[in-house]
Formats: structure tokens, sequence, C-alpha cells
């Protein structure tokens, strides 16, 4: 008789075919992270920020954007206010000239030339050389003087135009002097040029031009220079 193999699997095997060595143990879940009222507040912010602007990259760049606008803003209103200042000083006078200024004192060239002209003009004739030469000069003076005041003229121009004139006003005094009694009693008109060259020893005193250049080393740096274009800051130049 055969014997019979009572060996069995010592497996035992699990209701719904699965055996004790395929149980495992349910997972925990993962335990909840409680966030401070700081970090609250900051993932709100990021929540509502658009799905781009969410990386830490774009962050970054938006923040550089925020500061280049902030510098630009500021400097550039910081330069307007410079050139703003130094745009006056034609007609208002640096602080340094205790109220004289060239808008003045070129006015006080003009009309004074224009009496000595006309006293020349009734005492040598209206189509004398000297004469016709200084009414031309202040013509052109005249001219430029009201294009720098109405910004269409450089002051260059007017610069010239002042030597001009100051060299024809010169030769119509000393035509004069040879005509008069006394070359140093001239009357009113020795007053009128007098007043005219008053006007340019003034001129020649001037800190007009130190500040301009000081202005012009201040704004014509970097990052200055481009801050100037931006904004539409113009030239402010010396006379000279």
């Amino acid at each position: 008789m055969a014997n019979a193999d009572f060996s069995q699997n010592n497996k035992q095997t699990a209701p719904g075919g699965f055996d004790a060595g395929s149980y495992r143990e349910k997972a925990k879940p993962e335990q909840t992270v409680r966030l401070t009222p700081r970090q609250q507040k900051l993932a709100a912010l990021e929540a509502k920020l658009p799905a781009a602007l969410s990386t830490r990259a774009a962050a970054l760049a938006l923040s550089v954007v925020v500061m280049l606008a902030a510098f630009f803003g500021f400097g550039s209103a910081k330069l307007r206010g410079k050139y703003n200042t130094a745009h006056q000083w034609f007609t208002a006078g640096v602080a340094a000239d205790n109220g004289y200024n060239l808008s003045e004192e070129l006015t006080t060239r003009m009309n004074t030339a224009a009496n000595v002209i006309t006293t020349a003009s009734n005492t040598l004739g209206a189509d004398n050389a000297e004469v016709l030469t200084a009414q031309d000069a202040l013509t052109a003076f005249s001219n430029d003087l009201d294009g720098v005041k109405a910004g269409k003229t450089r002051l260059h121009a007017l610069y010239e135009d002042n030597e001009t004139l100051g060299a024809a006003i010169d030769q119509l005094y000393a035509k004069l002097q040879e005509q008069a009694a006394d070359p140093m009693k001239m009357g009113a008109v020795q007053g009128q040029y007098g007043q005219f060259n008053s006007a340019a020893t003034i001129i020649g005193t001037l800190q007009y031009n130190t500040a301009v250049y000081e202005y012009q080393k201040d704004v014509g740096g970097f990052p200055a220079s481009v801050l100037g274009a931006l904004s539409g800051v113009k030239e402010v130049e010396p006379f000279a």
C-alpha cells in the first residue's frame, strides 16, 4: 500500500486568494505641516500671482524690473530738476553773481548801442559807413538775443554777435570823437557808451560759464547722459 503523502503547504491562504505574505500595512497619511501666519500670507500672495510669475526666476526678473524703474524714475526726476535750474541761469543768474545775469546785461548792451547809433546817425548822417556797420551789427544782435530767449538760437551765435557789435560801436564812437569839439566831453552819448562798456565788463566777471561747465561735467557721464536723453533734457550752453 502506497504511503499517502500527508505533507501540506505550510502557507496559509487568506480568503480572496491572497496569502498572508502578500499583506502590507496600510500607508499612513503624511502629516500636515503647519504654516506660520507670515508663511500663510506669502502663500496667499503667491497663489494670486499668474503662473508665469510663480517661478523663482520670473519673480527675480520682476524685482529687477521694479528696481530699474525706480532708479530711472528717480534719476530722471533729479536730472530734470538740475536742468531746470541751469536753464534759468541765463535770465535769473547764478547765485554767485548776486543778482546780475546775462540776459539783462546783454539787453543793456543792445539798448545803449541803439542810443549811440541814433546820436551818430544825427551827427554823421544815416548813410555814414560806421553808422551802417553798427546798425547791421545791432540788428543781428537783437534778432539772436530774441532767438536765444525763445530757445531757437544757440548762445554761441549771440556771443559772436556781441563781439561784432562791440567792435562796431567802438569804431562808431571813435568817429564821433573826431567830430567833437572836446573828445572827452561828448555829453549824453558818452554816458550811453560808458554803460555799453560797463555791461561788457560785468559780463566778463559773471560766474555763468563756470556754473555751466560744472553742470555739463555733472550730467555728461554715464548714466546721467543716458537718463538725460530719455527724459528730454536739453543742452545748457556757455556764453563763449
